[in-house]
């Protein structure tokens, strides 16, 4: 493990050594090697040139040899075809003999034959072979072509290599023969001769001498090893496959040399036997010799900068210990300086005092010579510090301690200024007992002190007005500011305070929850301030009527909240609620004005099972809202039957929004009949709820519930929407129903966006009628709904108002509404068989629509005698059980079309 430590030690010093020196180092031989890296390159690219001219020479010297030798044998074949063309009967005799000494004296031919027309009459060969006599050379494609080249151009020509009966290869040369019998030229035919493959490449010394150079150990100083291909290129569009091609000669980027022989090109191609990428031979010298200059030149500039930057650091630390040394002299005087501090000595054994110049200064004295003497010391302090000044210098003088004091100087202009002193007992370099210390002005530090006593004292009294304000706002965040009752968070704490104490089990208390009836109507007419006024009179009236026990507050703006405890039973509760109505009732005067108002109360009591206040002020929440919509001015009891309603209502809230995220309301459809021919006329889409656990429900089971949740107005969109889809597949299967009433809701015509959403809709018109009870009409002051009804009247819908006569609408009403027909309410028709006075009211209602044009229907015909008197009586349209109850879409297609029902035009 040491071994290693020093060895990363001796690492470290090395690599710092060398450190400065390590970039210009690696300059200069990165130039170095950049230099030698070029000059090898540019060595390696000559040789490379060198080579392919070596390759040319060579390839040039085989291509001359070629030449000479296939001009040596056409030469001596061109003689014996001379002769052949004076002598043109020459005998097989003559010409065998002349054969034979052309193949002695041309040993590369193994083969000679005349061919008068291209057909071999006569062959003399080296070798033995089948009969060649009658050959017709002709007869072969490859040497058809040959044969005409040598005919035309009346030169040789060669052909090959082709393969010989020896399993030998060789080149044919067709000599042509003409004669110029009486001046005319005449073909006669050729001298057909083989030159042997093999003889040819010895006679061109190219096995030879390739052999000896590769034995010899590669390239010399006169020739390069070299593989050779040829191939035929004589037709430029068919360049044949090589004949003589060592090692794919032709894909390594080769030497090329066109050799042109009689009638034929051929192309040689060259490589190294070493390739191109063969490297010179001294390529490993010039990367020794760039290697060496590189250490030559890098490591002197390693030692040169080691040695330089050591003595730069040395220099650096000396400077680095110069500039700490004065850097520290600076601070610790700019330290004194800014703090004011003095320094100070004192000799136990001589108890001479040696100060500096700010010790001078804190004492008001000015230096003119040497130290202080004990007098001038005690001249500066104050006369009631000196002897404390003077005990506590000489005890830590006697018991070597370290010193700690403080005292008042005077000052020449009779100020006071606050000395601190803090020292230590020491043996000085002379080994002589000694304090030296400090001493500080703390003339700000006392006076800040005096200061913080006084603002403590400032501050505690501050504290007790705040705790009075506090509870004063404690008190104003529990109680309401108008009425001094308490408030909702007040009640809230007193009644967790109350359940908390187990007073339900032990007592038991009551909750009333009261609102005033008709506050509204007072405050906006005789404004805040009346409203204000009956506030404080209902307060006032509130905490009359109840015991010190018991809590009121005011929980919103017309509301209160009375706390009874102390066991009350019903009874006494309904006394109680009996006499704050009669007291709310009584008018009150406010300037002159009687104002009279009421209250509802919602009463609550605490059972043994009631564990939870907030749950207790539901219950009073509920009771009173009963209590409103029964009639205000009263009070209800809440009990289980009640909140037993609310949950019932409460799922079948719940219920409706999952029903219409189910798409569960569907439209159920009522027929109507012409009273007169008792024709269908149309229908009336019915709301319905395919509820599913109940069953199919009728609108009295969730329409007002359905109005609290303000969703109507998406119920009567979705009945549009899906009755013009059941009209659509009615028509699509032969049922055309004239039209139908769909019932639109007041909310519905106050959406700002009714006509848009209509008009997006295939609604052909007459082909729909909005249904429009009469309260719509009531408030005639709404333009989003006026404007709605003549938007809706323009898209070409109809206009009817349920409910005829159980409403107010006016004449005027009519006038200004036109609709296309009045439905007559149920509860006309229903006696109009066996009473005259319903029978003329109900004939004036059909006498008015028809002095304004307005058609009437006829709701809740139970009989066929009903409809006969209506008819009678003159209305227009009937609907009721006596003709059909209402049917779903399925229903109502198979009532129309299996019963044959005939529909109006």
């Amino acid at each position: 493990m040491k071994i290693i430590v020093a060895l990363r030690r001796r690492i470290r010093a090395i690599a710092n050594f060398a450190k400065p020196s390590l970039i210009p180092a690696l300059i200069a031989g990165a130039v170095v090697f950049l230099g030698g890296n070029i000059y090898e390159r540019q060595h390696r690219e000559n040789f490379r040139k060198d080579l392919k001219i070596d390759v040319e020479n060579e390839l040039n010297l085989i291509a001359g040899r070629f030449r000479a030798e296939f001009n040596t044998n056409i030469a001596a074949l061109n003689g014996l075809a001379n002769g052949i063309a004076v002598q043109l009967e020459m005998k097989e005799s003559d010409f065998s003999k002349l054969a034979s000494k052309l193949l002695l004296q041309n040993p590369q031919l193994v083969r000679v034959s005349a061919a008068p027309a291209g057909i071999v009459t006569v062959t003399v060969s080296q070798e033995r072979q089948q009969s060649f006599v009658g050959t017709d050379f002709g007869r072969f494609r490859a040497m058809r072509g040959a044969l005409d080249r040598a005919a035309l151009t009346t030169k040789p020509v060669v052909v090959g290599p082709v393969r010989l009966p020896s399993s030998r290869n060789g080149f044919e040369i067709f000599v042509p023969v003409s004669s110029n019998a009486d001046g005319r030229t005449a073909f006669w035919g050729f001298v057909e001769a083989v030159l042997d493959e093999e003889a040819l490449y010895r006679s061109a010394r190219l096995n030879e001498e390739r052999m000896e150079m590769r034995e010899a150990g590669g390239r010399d100083h006169r020739h390069v090893p070299i593989h050779l291909a040829i191939r035929d290129v004589s037709v430029s569009d068919n360049v044949l496959e090589p004949f003589l091609d060592e090692t794919g000669v032709f894909l390594n980027s080769p030497v090329l040399r066109e050799l042109i022989l009689p009638g034929g090109v051929w192309e040689l191609a060259a490589t190294p036997v070493a390739g191109w990428a063969q490297e010179p031979a001294n390529s490993g010298e010039i990367r020794l010799a760039t290697i060496a200059a590189v250490v030559v030149v890098v490591v002197p500039i390693f030692l040169a900068g080691g040695l330089v930057n050591e003595r730069q650091r040395n220099i650096a630390k000396l400077k680095a210990r110069e500039s700490e040394v004065m850097a520290l002299s600076h601070r610790l005087n700019l330290a004194l300086d800014a703090s004011k501090i003095g320094i100070w000595e004192i000799d136990i054994a001589t108890q001479e005092r040696s100060w500096d110049d700010r010790m001078f200064h804190l004492h008001g004295l000015v230096r003119t010579g040497g130290d202080p003497t004990h007098e001038e010391w005690r001249a500066t302090v104050h006369p009631d510090d000196i002897a404390a000044a003077s005990i506590a210098l000489f005890r830590s003088l006697d018991e070597g301690l370290e010193h700690r004091s403080q005292y008042r100087v005077v000052m020449a202009d009779g100020s006071i200024r606050h000395v601190r002193h803090v020292g230590s007992a020491h043996e000085g370099a002379d080994a002589r007992a000694k304090i030296t210390g400090i001493s500080w002005d703390v003339t700000d530090d006392v006076l800040m002190t005096e200061q913080l006593r006084a603002a403590k004292a400032t501050a505690d009294m501050k504290n007790a007005e705040l705790a009075d304000a506090k509870d004063r706002i404690e008190h104003n965040a529990l109680h309401d500011p108008l009425t001094g009752l308490g408030n909702r968070r007040m009640l809230d704490k007193a009644l967790d305070r109350l359940f908390a104490a187990n007073a339900v089990k032990s007592e038991g208390i009551a909750i009333l929850h009261i609102d005033l009836d008709r506050f509204k109507q007072i405050n906006d007419t005789l404004g805040h301030a009346a409203g204000d006024a009956m506030l404080v009179h209902a307060s006032e009236i509130l905490r009359s009527s109840i015991s010190p026990d018991d809590i009121v507050a005011r929980i919103g703006g017309d509301e209160f909240v009375v706390v009874i405890s102390g066991a009350p039973d019903d009874r006494a509760l309904a006394a109680l609620c009996d006499h704050i109505i009669a007291q709310m009732r009584q008018p009150v005067d406010y300037d002159g004005f009687p104002c009279r108002f009421g209250v509802s109360i919602g009463v609550a009591v605490a059972h043994r099972s009631t564990a939870d206040a907030r749950k207790l002020l539901v219950n009073a929440d509920i009771a009173l809202y009963r209590a409103k919509e029964s009639g205000r001015n009263r009070y209800q009891f809440f009990t289980q039957a009640l909140e037993a309603e609310v949950v019932t209502n409460k799922r079948i809230a719940d219920e409706i929004l999952e029903g219409i995220e189910r798409d569960e309301f569907v439209p159920w459809y009522q027929p109507q009949f012409d009273a007169s021919t008792l024709v269908l006329s149309g229908v009336e889409a019915l709301i319905r709820w395919q509820h599913p656990r109940e069953g199919i429900l009728t609108p009295d089971r969730f329409l007002r519930i359905a109005e609290e949740l303000n969703v109507t107005a998406t119920l009567d969109r979705l009945v549009l929407q899906k009755a013009l889809a059941d009209r659509m597949r009615w028509a699509s299967a032969g049922l055309h129903v004239p039209k139908i009433s769909v019932n639109v809701s007041a909310k519905r015509l106050q959406e700002k966006d009714l006509l848009a959403s209509l008009k997006g809709l295939s609604i052909m018109p007459g082909q729909i009628s909005f249904e429009l009870v009469e309260s719509i009409f009531l408030d005639e002051s709404d333009d989003v709904v006026t404007a709605n009804i003549d938007g809706i009247k323009k898209l070409g819908i109809d206009i009817e108002i349920d409910d005829f006569g159980t409403g107010h609408t006016s004449i005027v009403s009519l006038l200004k509404i036109k609709p296309k027909r009045l439905k007559i309410d149920r509860q006309l028709v229903a006696p109009v068989l066996g009473a005259r006075t319903e029978q003329a009211l109900v004939r004036s209602i059909i006498d008015i629509g028809r002095s304004l044009g307005i058609e009437t229907v006829a709701e809740g015909v139970e009989t066929m005698a009903h409809a006969e008197m209506l008819g009678i009586l003159g209305c227009d349209l009937l609907q009721g059980y006596a003709f059909s109850r209402p049917l779903s879409s399925e229903g109502f297609f198979a009532f129309a079309t299996d019963r044959g029902i005939r529909l109006a035009s």
